[in-house]
């Protein structure tokens, strides 16, 4: 096991403290960067240490943090100025000579006609401009998010989304995402300037509906609605800007664009292990629907 010291950036979101626990449960010598240290104990119980560390730190501030580490994780932050946040954490990576660094991206990052491309597309040019040795894991819609999803499926056994049910699209279950990372984080020098695409399953809603009946025993079933009661509902849980970018992938899948319909095998040629299918990933968390 390498004894390297590695970094996670923005440790304390869904990503970033599932790849910290993947990562000490792999006896990594792992530390969870986060604006608040006191907000995060359940990472110390899983094995890691926390540091303050946050994106938002001026360049020489995070570069003084940085620089006790050999590799980073950039979980580029679900922030309206993720773009400026993101780039900031790669200058201070370059400033305190960080051996390997990883950041978050999407598909669509090359997508400019998007809200997330045009976030995302900047980071990903800086980083490669950057000198560093890098890599980019891309990462579609999370199968997680049906968790937003469990009080109707559990009072109606139904789910709801804007598309029509026979379209599919690529989702990731965030252990298959936070696995691939820790992975590519041990053994960094196998992925240097290497990105990478972790899909988990593809698969349309209505195949999503017949996976969640058969892991929780009842039919449930999918139901189209508008792309207005769409945003309604994320505007419960997301700030506009951000339902706004997901309405726009609903949008690419609706015309089955190539980066949210292709499935890769990254994740197993990575890990050496299949991925979370919709199914499997019910059956875990059944107890939540």
């Amino acid at each position: 096991m390498s004894n390297q010291k590695i970094i996670v950036l923005g440790a304390s979101g869904y990503i970033g403290s599932a790849t910290v626990k993947t990562l000490a449960s792999l006896n990594a010598n792992v530390t969870a960067g986060v604006r608040d240290p006191t907000k995060v104990k359940e990472l110390e119980t899983a094995g890691a240490s926390v540091v303050k560390a946050d994106m938002g730190q001026t360049q020489s501030e995070l570069a003084s943090v940085l620089k006790n580490y050999d590799y980073l994780y950039v979980v580029t932050p679900g922030h309206i100025d993720r773009t400026n946040l993101a780039i900031n954490a790669i200058k201070a990576a370059q400033e305190a000579h960080i051996k390997y660094i990883l950041v978050v991206s999407i598909p669509a990052a090359d997508n400019l006609e998007i809200l997330f491309g045009r976030q995302f597309n900047p980071i990903e040019k800086e980083l490669k401009l950057s000198g560093l040795n890098y890599g980019i894991s891309r990462l579609p819609i999370f199968t997680n998010n049906i968790f937003g999803s469990a009080e109707h499926i559990k009072s109606h056994n139904t789910f709801y989304g804007p598309i029509d049910g026979d379209k599919k699209f690529v989702t990731v279950a965030i252990q298959d995402a936070a696995l691939a990372a820790a992975t590519i984080l041990l053994n960094p020098s196998n992925h240097i300037g290497k990105t990478y695409t972790i899909t988990s399953e593809l698969s349309s809603s209505d195949e999503q509906a017949q996976s969640y009946s058969q892991a929780l025993a009842r039919p449930i079933k999918y139901v189209k609605e508008t792309f207005e009661e769409t945003k309604k509902a994320l505007l419960n849980i997301i700030p506009e800007w951000m339902a706004d970018g997901v309405l726009e992938l609903y949008k690419l899948i609706e015309k089955q664009e190539q980066s949210q319909v292709t499935f890769t095998n990254d994740f197993k040629t990575l890990t050496g292990k299949e991925p979370t299918t919709h199914l499997k990933f019910m059956q875990q968390f059944s107890v939540a629907f």
